[in-house]
């Protein structure tokens, strides 16, 4: 379970909170949709090229999580800069 608990506060903190911020201020600046896009793409290729094995290969676990980590921070950073626009 702690394993669990640590890959969680992980995900916030390299996902969420980065999120919240980007979003906070692209809100301002009226691109949101942009930036949700823009940290979106970011998210899942650094995801995805953090796991990457010995063989060069990625495999379809990790490309899935990376997904569902890019889908959560771009709407984070939408809906927070929804908020403050």
């Amino acid at each position: 379970m702690p394993g669990i608990t640590i890959l969680f506060l992980v995900g916030i903190s390299w996902v969420v909170i980065p999120a919240v911020l980007i979003g906070w201020l692209a809100g301002y600046a009226d691109g949101h949709l942009i930036a949700a896009i823009i940290w979106g793409l970011i998210v899942i290729f650094i995801y995805s090229r953090s796991r990457v094995k010995l063989d060069g290969k990625i495999d379809k676990a990790t490309l899935i999580l990376g997904l569902i980590q890019a889908v959560m921070g771009g709407l984070i950073v939408y809906y927070i800069g929804q908020a403050t626009h």
